[in-house]
């Protein structure tokens, strides 16, 4: 039996979950190496995001970001509105 990704409409949908790690950690201005972890169903993928949020500060990730079909939905770390 051959089970797929699909919406209602039958248009496979893609949920993935990707973390940056900054190249520099003493320049923040040379950017950030994004890595996909996981590309799954929406709960699977909201699973592995929440799971990686809760560790990211740990494992030194600079964001972690919960995108459907390209589009950011969430991200870690959230944005607080505050300027200085």
């Amino acid at each position: 039996m051959l089970v797929t990704n699909t919406h209602e409409s039958g248009t496979a949908q893609r949920w993935e979950v990707v973390v940056a790690t900054l190249y520099d950690r003493g320049d923040p201005s040379n950017g950030a190496e994004e890595t996909s972890i996981a590309t799954a169903h929406e709960d699977e993928a909201r699973r592995v995001y929440s799971d990686t949020t809760a560790q990211a500060a740990q494992l030194g990730y600079e964001y972690v970001k919960l995108r459907h079909d390209g589009t950011d939905v969430e991200s870690w770390p959230q944005a607080t509105g505050w300027t200085v």
